[in-house]
């Protein structure tokens, strides 16, 4: 059976293009599933679009921690003498990890900054859209980032569950201080305040399950509490995209 090969944390830095964000993907994620958007959001979408690639600086990143050090509780997961505490709704959805994946991505600060200046400017509109926008990057590249994870395990007969991150089914966002203890300091340069918030603001991390009997769900809005999550979407709709 293959080892994990050294060095214990990954990083990459994907292209906006492999990311494979289009206008389409950004109607989407501002609620517009059933209809297009009024003609001026389209064509903002359009006019804001092909500046994105020149103000980002994605990175995302991954640390598999030691399995013979791994262990599952009902409340999180522990790991030597850290305990990370996401709660028993995620808590559940690990269940027959061997391991787990700690992850992170950005879309890095100048999405915010330029979202930041449209606002400043009045420009509301145009500033809440690239505000979205990065949004969108700093999640796809964890998708992106997911598929390098299995593709990591892959040889060993292993897969992956979904994603999951701090703030989310009872995950308190506190807990980002223990995550982040197990990545070199500004890891993917991103660091933590005081309060747990990340620096730049466009950015996750979160926690994948690993081993030969976990499952990856079709659905994860149906396990999580918070009803009114904008990115939350009706499972009937998210199938009928999928087919």
């Amino acid at each position: 059976m293959p080892e994990f090969p050294t060095p214990e944390t990954f990083s990459f830095s994907p292209s906006f293009q492999e990311l494979a964000i289009d206008r389409t993907i950004v109607e989407r994620d501002l609620g517009y599933r059933k209809g297009p958007p009024p003609e001026i959001v389209r064509q903002l979408i359009d006019e804001i679009l092909p500046e994105v690639p020149l103000r980002l600086a994605i990175q995302c990143g991954f640390r598999i921690l030691p399995p013979d050090l791994f262990s599952l509780t009902e409340s999180g997961i522990e790991c030597g003498d850290v305990h990370i505490s996401t709660g028993p709704i995620i808590a559940s959805q690990l269940k027959k990890s061997t391991t787990a994946a700690l992850f992170v991505s950005t879309a890095g600060p100048l999405l915010e900054q330029w979202s930041h200046q449209l606002m400043a400017e009045a420009d509301m509109m145009k500033g809440y859209l690239v505000d979205a926008i990065g949004s969108e990057v700093a999640d796809r590249a964890s998708e992106w980032l997911e598929k390098r994870i299995a593709e990591r395990v892959t040889p060993r007969g292993w897969t992956i569950t979904n994603r999951y991150c701090p703030g989310y089914c009872d995950w308190p966002v506190t807990d980002q201080q223990k995550l982040f203890s197990f990545f070199p300091p500004d890891f993917c340069g991103i660091s933590l305040t005081p309060s747990s918030l990340m620096i730049p603001i466009k950015s996750l991390s979160g926690i994948i399950g690993l081993g030969p009997n976990v499952k990856r769900g079709a659905f994860q809005c149906s396990i999580c509490e918070l009803k009114d999550c904008f990115r939350r979407v009706d499972e009937s709709e998210l199938a009928a995209e999928q087919r």
